[in-house]
C-alpha cells in the first residue's frame, strides 16, 4: 500500500472524529468567548486548543479562568482527568517501539480517546506504513478540535446569545457514552464505583471542591481492588 493510500485511508477513518470534534469545540471555543471577553479571544482559542488537546480541560477552563481558580487545583483535575491516557499509552508501547523520538513525544502528546481507539486499530504488517497512518489519524484529529475551538470563539464574539447551558455539552457526552458502555454487564462495576465516589464527594465537600477528593477516592478504589475488580468484570464479560 503506498503512502497516498495510508493517508487517504487515515482521512476516512478520522471523519467521525471531524464532525464530533468540530461540533464540542464549537462549543467549548463559545464559551470561552462569553466567559473571556477580549478582542483577542481567537487567538486565545486557538493557542489553548493547540496546546491542550482535551475536550474535557477545555471546558473546565473557562470555568477556572472565570473562579480565578488556584494552580494547584488545576494541576490536580487536570493529572486526574487525563491519567487514563497512560493506561491507553502501555497498550501502545509495542506499535510505537522503535520510532523516531519526536514521531514518539508528538503521538503521547496527542493522544485522545477518539485517536487511541483509532491507533489501536491500525493493523499494518509495515512499521512505517502504521507510523504514518498513526501520526496522520492524530494531525488530523488535532486539526479538528483547533478548528472546532477557534471557530466557536469566533461565533462567541460575533454573535452575542447567551452561554447558559453549553458547559452541559461535554457532560452530556460523558453521560451517552457512559449509558453506552453500561449496557455491558462488565462495565457496570466501575461505574457504580464512580457514581459512589461522585455522591460521597458531594456529601462531605462542596460543589466547587467536590470533583478532587471525589477523582481521588475513586482511584484508590481501583487501584486497591484492581486484581478483586479484574476478576470480577472479566466474569460479568464472560457471562
Amino acid at each position: 500500500m503506498n503512502n497516498r493510500r495510508i493517508l487517504s485511508k487515515a482521512f476516512t477513518a478520522s471523519l467521525p472524529v471531524l464532525m464530533g470534534y468540530t461540533a464540542m469545540g464549537m462549543a467549548a471555543g463559545i464559551l470561552l468567548a462569553g466567559t473571556i471577553r477580549r478582542d483577542d479571544i481567537m487567538l486565545w482559542a486557538f493557542f489553548s486548543s493547540m496546546t491542550s488537546i482535551s475536550g474535557a480541560l477545555q471546558f473546565a477552563m473557562a470555568d477556572w479562568f472565570g473562579n480565578r481558580t488556584a494552580l494547584i487545583d488545576v494541576a490536580l483535575l487536570t493529572l486526574f482527568l487525563n491519567i487514563r491516557y497512560a493506561m491507553y499509552g502501555l497498550s501502545l508501547l509495542e506499535k510505537f517501539k522503535g520510532i523516531s523520538w519526536w514521531k514518539k513525544c508528538y503521538l503521547i502528546w496527542s493522544l485522545t480517546d477518539e485517536t487511541f481507539a483509532l491507533e489501536a486499530e491500525s493493523n499494518f504488517p509495515d512499521k512505517k506504513q502504521n507510523t504514518l497512518y498513526c501520526i496522520t489519524v492524530a494531525m488530523l484529529n488535532h486539526s479538528y478540535w483547533v478548528f472546532g475551538v477557534t471557530l466557536g470563539a469566533a461565533a462567541g464574539k460575533i454573535l452575542p446569545f447567551s452561554t447558559r447551558g453549553i458547559d452541559f455539552a461535554m457532560t452530556a457526552l460523558f453521560l451517552v457514552v457512559l449509558t453506552d458502555q453500561c449496557r455491558e454487564q462488565r462495565n457496570r462495576i466501575p461505574a457504580v464505583i464512580g457514581a459512589i465516589s461522585a455522591i460521597a464527594g458531594r456529601i462531605f465537600f462542596s460543589v466547587e471542591n467536590m470533583l478532587i477528593p471525589a477523582m481521588v477516592m475513586m482511584t484508590v478504589i481501583f487501584i486497591a481492588g484492581r486484581k478483586h475488580l479484574e476478576t470480577t468484570v472479566r466474569k460479568a464479560g464472560d457471562k
